[in-house]
């Protein structure tokens, strides 16, 4: 889930003492890098200030009962990647029903997207109509007023955390689109040369890296035991440790989806134990100059298991790019002191509040996130899907081996990265994280200094 496209280092800055979202310059190092192509009104000066409560404030906009003067043009603010390759083909579907509409398209990298979504919003600057919004933003956007609620919104065949994640005070305020899960991929063929099972919980994944190690790398063959995409920062904090911290039964926040929980014993163990297993993992794991390269590596048959999302895997099958066609399985977090399930990431389709086009860009998010546009990227673009029906569906199933595994997992996924301002918070809470798993930290400490990170960003949500 992490990108590569960066603007500068954080532009904005979360007070420690208060709630509001400072913006440098009154936005102006936002407005410098805006889309020329686009129709704008002036930036307001002023600062936008986080609400001190959790409750999510009303939009300030009235919302169309129905779409009206669908045409014009509308900017989307997306992803690159794969991600990029999944929006133009929805975006074809949304033509093809309404050709006279302009769409711009503007992909971003995964911090640049956040930031981007924060900086332009803040100066409630109207260059962008539609976001494509990844799961833990979305109560920060609801609670400052930035999404319009959805217009007669279209739910049917979601899992119900993809309902109930979007909806505040009865108004749904995103649609699920890409159906990101963070699970566990093992190579059969392997498991089976060394007369192992599938793994079931973390010890049978050390268990088996180590037979991997003795089997093949020690003599010379280049497969290791384990892979993840580990780096140092927002990499690690959200891609890689929740496997191992909820499994064993530490989390990143209370049960009020914002209080920082993180140091306790349980995190602990769970980076001591990562540190261990590094030993027999990929050696470029902690130091993948991009994602593209960890997936690379997948597909040449160089990681016998490892924790993926699923667009990482997209190609597994693909004869032309991967060596391990017909070769991997996948499954939710192995457990370890209690089953977790898998993390959500979900990606979804919101309105922003300051659109000039608000009716076209409505409708654009409920045509490209409905079954029919899900399906088709699915087939042709390799969409994970969220919405249920897809799965059973036998086109669907005929294309993906995996439809199965892939719906076993998005019925247990759960998201972790809860508080509003993770984004925030990510990257030092990664650092540190990333200083335990390398041994420039004692765990414990480094486990206290994430967890003190998080209530220092997290006075900018309760004040």
């Amino acid at each position: 889930m992490n990108g590569v496209n960066m603007v500068s280092r954080r532009q904005f800055l979360i007070m420690a003492g208060g709630a509001a979202i400072i913006i440098l310059a009154g936005g102006a190092a936002y407005i410098v890098s805006r889309p020329r192509s686009t129709t704008t009104t002036t930036p307001v000066a002023s600062p936008i200030t986080t609400p001190t409560t959790t409750t999510p404030v009303a939009s300030p906009i009235t919302t169309p009962t129905k779409p009206r003067n669908i045409g014009g043009k509308i900017v989307v603010l997306g992803r690159s990647g794969y991600h990029k390759t999944i929006n133009e083909n929805l975006i074809d579907t949304f033509l093809q029903k309404y050709p006279n509409v302009k769409v711009e398209y503007v992909p971003k990298g995964y911090v640049d997207a956040y930031q981007t979504i924060v900086l332009s919003h803040s100066s409630r600057s109207s260059d962008y109509d539609a976001l494509y919004i990844d799961e833990p933003w979305i109560h920060m956007l609801i609670n400052n007023g930035w999404l319009l609620p959805i217009d007669e919104p279209d739910l049917d065949g979601y899992p119900n955390h993809l309902k109930n994640w979007p909806t505040v005070g009865g108004k749904t305020y995103a649609q699920g689109l890409t159906g990101n899960a963070n699970f566990l991929f093992y190579r059969e063929d392997v498991l089976k040369d060394l007369g192992e099972t599938p793994p079931e919980t973390w010890d049978d994944v050390l268990r088996i890296a180590k037979k991997v190690k003795e089997k093949y790398t020690d003599l010379g063959v280049k497969l290791y035991g384990f892979g993840a995409y580990s780096l140092k920062g927002t990499s690690i904090a959200q891609d890689t440790f929740p496997a191992f911290l909820f499994p064993f039964g530490g989390r990143y926040f209370a049960e009020d989806g914002i209080t920082p929980a993180l140091y306790s014993e349980e995190a602990v163990q769970a980076l001591e134990f990562f540190k261990e297993l590094k030993k027999y993992s990929h050696p470029r794991m902690t130091e993948f100059t991009t994602l593209a390269e960890y997936s690379e590596a997948i597909l040449r048959g160089e990681v016998a298991m490892g924790v993926v999302w699923n667009g990482w895997i997209i190609d597994i099958d693909n004869p032309q790019k991967s060596n391990v066609v017909g070769k991997i399985n996948i499954r939710p977090y192995p457990r370890q002191k209690t089953f977790f399930g898998a993390q959500s990431g979900v990606w979804f389709y919101g309105v922003s509040a300051f659109s000039t086009n608000p009716d076209t860009a409505m409708e654009f998010v409920k045509t490209v996130t409905s079954l029919p546009a899900q399906k088709r990227a699915a087939l042709e673009a390799g969409l994970p899907p969220t919405r249920l029906q897809i799965f059973k569906d036998p086109d669907y199933r005929a294309k993906q081996r995996l439809a199965d595994k892939f719906l076993e997992i998005i019925e247990v996924v759960k998201p972790v990265r809860t508080n509003p301002l993770w984004g925030d918070m990510a990257e030092p809470v990664g650092t540190y994280l990333f200083m335990g798993l390398m041994g420039d930290l004692p765990a414990d400490e480094a486990i206290k200094k994430a967890h003190d990170e998080m209530v220092r960003v997290t006075k900018g949500v309760k004040g």
